[in-house]
């Protein structure tokens, strides 16, 4: 089976146009990636170490979480924001398990999408989320193995944001979408759990360096409070950097100490941008290259 957005891919070595024959893409500089079985793209260029990303038990806690159906306003407040009539693919760098890509897919079945991230983990899971998404395991810090303006729309959920690469991807008026915390996110579960503080300037941090590149549309702030299981509760204080700073034990027992149903709010922004030197009409679609070996 062809990868979906197999022509929006580009060879992370020389940053040419990739082809798929069976289960290997291959440039036409002779640069072969052979399809990981679980069925992700394994694309990280040439000197990255971003190899592992978040673990397996995080992996499974968000995933869990995820699909409890909790977090289902902001998935759909970011597939209304990343609606586009441009041509090109729906691309997420920093997708974990690829819900929020899904989602904005579901929205937009004309739409192919790749995501990527440095987790095999939560690459597993992305590629089985939907049939038209891609799954690449690339490092967002580098330059990414998506083609220059093959993007319509870039998502950036939750995650680290390299703004000259996010500009490069996309194409004339593609936008990018960014959900970020505010402050007061989770903040009884952070306080009763000793979880990590969100930075109280955050949305102003984000802002900052996309503004030499973007222009913001639109912005949409999402408060609402959840009743969550203490397992809900568990899995969402496991899912997230927090993880990395607390015994899985000892996270387990705080928990257990909490009341049930446990209430806390949900805090976030959603921000619309567009490229501030690309807001003419919409560029010509991506062909695939010519002799590319894949089934057509």
């Amino acid at each position: 089976m062809t990868l979906p957005a197999l022509q929006a891919l580009a060879c992370p070595n020389c940053t040419r146009p990739l082809a798929q024959t069976d289960r290997r893409l291959h440039c036409p500089a002779g640069h072969s990636f052979d399809l990981a079985k679980h069925g992700y793209a394994p694309l990280l260029a040439p000197g990255s170490n971003a190899t592992t990303g978040d673990t397996a038990d995080q992996v499974e806690a968000r995933d869990t979480f995820l699909d409890t159906g909790h977090y289902d306003p902001l998935l759909e407040a970011v597939a209304a924001a990343a609606a586009t009539d441009r041509p090109g693919a729906v691309v997420e760098p920093g997708c974990g398990t690829g819900h929020y890509l899904a989602r904005t897919l579901q929205e937009a079945p004309d739409r192919e999408g790749i995501g990527l991230d440095t987790s095999k983990y939560a690459l597993r899971r992305a590629a089985r989320r939907s049939p038209r998404l891609t799954a690449v395991l690339a490092d967002a810090w580098t330059r990414l193995p998506v083609r220059d303006g093959a993007a319509a729309a870039v998502l950036n959920v939750f995650a680290p944001r390299n703004p000259a690469e996010l500009a490069r991807i996309l194409r004339p008026g593609g936008t990018l979408t960014v959900l970020t915390p505010r402050p007061d996110h989770l903040r009884e579960l952070v306080d009763a759990l000793g979880l990590l503080q969100i930075d109280p300037h955050k949305t102003r941090r984000t802002a900052g360096p996309l503004e030499a590149a973007f222009t913001t549309e639109h912005t949409e702030d999402l408060t609402y409070r959840i009743r969550l299981t203490r397992a809900d509760a568990l899995h969402l204080a496991a899912m997230g950097p927090s993880a990395r700073h607390h015994d899985p034990d000892d996270l387990t027992a705080a928990v257990d100490r909490l009341p049930e149903p446990v209430e806390t709010t949900v805090a976030a922004t959603v921000t619309r941008w567009r490229r501030r030197d690309q807001t003419t009409g919409p560029a010509d679609p991506i062909a695939p290259p010519p002799g590319d070996g894949h089934s057509p």
